[in-house]
C-alpha cells in the first residue's frame, strides 16, 4: 500500500512541475540555460588576449580629434606588432566555433527570428570588403549589429571587446583599435525577406 501511495505522489509532482515548465516557457520567464562547457575555454582565450595587450594600451588619453586619431593609429601599430603571427582560429577554436554556430543558428529559429533577421540585414558591410585577422573594423560599418536577443545567448565580454557580425561572418572585435581580433567564418545563416502571406501581394 505504501508503495503505490508513493508512486501516486512522486506521479502528480513530476506532473505539477512539468506544468509548471510549460506556464513559465509560455511567459517566457525559463531560467536562462547554464553555459556551454566549451564557452569556459574561450573566456580563458579572451581573457589572455585582453591581459597580453594591457601593456599596449598605455597611451596619453585625449579629447582633441585629431590626438585620438593618432592615438588609435599607434595602438592599431602596436597590437599588429604583438599578434603579428596570430591566425583566425586562435580564439575561435574549431570546437568554440561550432558551439557559436549552434547558438546563432538558434537565434535565427526562435521566435525573435524576424527582429535579428532585421538586425543583421542593417550591419552588412560593403561589397568587395574582405575580412581579415589583424584587420581594421570598417569605419562606416554600424557598431550594434550583434541583436541583443542573440547577445544573451553569449559569454560576457569585457568592454575591451566585442562582438560583432559582417556579413556572414561572426567577428571579435578589439574594440578601441577596431581591429579584428578573430572570426567565425560562415557563422550567419542568408538573410532573406519573408515570404509574403496570400493575398498581401507587394504593389
Amino acid at each position: 500500500m505504501m508503495p503505490r501511495l508513493i508512486s501516486r505522489i512522486l506521479a502528480g509532482s513530476g506532473r505539477i512541475a512539468l506544468l509548471n515548465g510549460i506556464l513559465l516557457l509560455a511567459a517566457g520567464e525559463m531560467p536562462a540555460q547554464s553555459p556551454v562547457p566549451a564557452f569556459q575555454g574561450f573566456v580563458e582565450r579572451v581573457r589572455q588576449y585582453v591581459t597580453s595587450q594591457r601593456p599596449v594600451r598605455h597611451l596619453r588619453t585625449t579629447n582633441r580629434r585629431k590626438q585620438i586619431v593618432e592615438r588609435r593609429a599607434e595602438l592599431v601599430r602596436r597590437i599588429r606588432e604583438t599578434r603579428a603571427t596570430a591566425q583566425q582560429g586562435d580564439i575561435f577554436t574549431p570546437v568554440l566555433a561550432d558551439e557559436f554556430r549552434q547558438v546563432i543558428r538558434s537565434a535565427f529559429q526562435g521566435p525573435n527570428a524576424i527582429n535579428v533577421r532585421n538586425t543583421v540585414r542593417r550591419g552588412d558591410p560593403q561589397p568587395g570588403w574582405v575580412i581579415s585577422i589583424n584587420g581594421s573594423y570598417p569605419d562606416d560599418l554600424p557598431l550594434t549589429t550583434v541583436p541583443p536577443s542573440l547577445l544573451l545567448r553569449l559569454p560576457q565580454l569585457p568592454p575591451e571587446v566585442a562582438y560583432r557580425i559582417m556579413g556572414h561572418d561572426f567577428v571579435l572585435q578589439d574594440t578601441e583599435a577596431r581591429l579584428v581580433i578573430d572570426y567565425i567564418p560562415a557563422a550567419i545563416p542568408t538573410v532573406t525577406r519573408a515570404p509574403l502571406r496570400s493575398g498581401h501581394a507587394q504593389h
